[in-house]
């Protein structure tokens, strides 16, 4: 027995230490999707805030460049924000049981789909002015699409500046409804991500400037 206890008291220590590197390892995981999250956000409001400012009718070509980057840095940042989000939902933080199950989670995440979902609309409309500008083709902006396109923007800036007070509410469980299903909360995002979508694809595509 004495023997039997001796032999296993190295392997007791070796997963103690393994258990803990486990967790040093999640915690700086952790940290890294968090600051991940953050940045993305940071570079989200940072490249619509630069759209805003720099659409108008009649660009120069260094600002329709201009644009054409902001919003290739939106997309990216947008992407990160997602992924990272998803990490700290399942696999951070107080983990999906608690995240499904709060309501301003899901309204966290409306506003995130209204955020991309409208964003579809000037991307669309700035791919088209950047190709046609690569093949020689493209008229100024017009006064009628650079207020659209900022009109958009505002929107997006709007509700990308509320998800940060989403959070908070929802990282204190605010509103929080142990009997909700996911389901309750996830199909308002499907109804107005599909919406939206098919509204501001529809609009950029059969977008008509006005003619004297």
């Amino acid at each position: 027995m004495l023997k039997t206890l001796t032999l296993s008291a190295p392997a007791a220590i070796a997963t103690a230490y393994a258990a803990d590197a486990h967790a040093a390892v999640d915690q700086v995981a952790s940290a890294f999707a968090a600051y991940g999250h953050y940045l993305g956000l940071v570079l989200v409001v940072g490249a619509l805030t630069t759209e805003k400012w720099t659409v108008k009718a009649n660009m120069t070509e260094a600002e329709e460049t201009r644009l054409v980057i902001a919003d290739s840095v939106y997309g990216i940042a947008g992407i990160l924000v997602l992924y990272t989000g998803y990490l700290r939902a399942t696999e951070y933080g107080k983990g999906w049981e608690f995240y499904s199950h709060e309501p301003i989670f899901w309204v966290k995440m409306w506003l995130f789909t209204v955020m991309g979902s409208s964003s579809l609309f000037p991307t669309i409309k700035i791919i088209q002015r950047a190709a046609a500008k690569a093949k020689g083709d493209v008229e100024p902006m017009s006064e009628k699409l650079a207020n659209r396109i900022t009109k958009v923007v505002n929107g997006e800036l709007l509700a990308v500046c509320s998800i940060p007070l989403a959070a908070a509410l929802m990282s204190r469980g605010v509103a929080y409804a142990p009997d909700m299903s996911w389901q309750v909360g996830a199909a308002p995002i499907a109804l107005t991500s599909v919406a939206l979508g098919v509204k501001y694809v529809k609009e950029a595509l059969t977008w008509e400037e006005d003619t004297a």
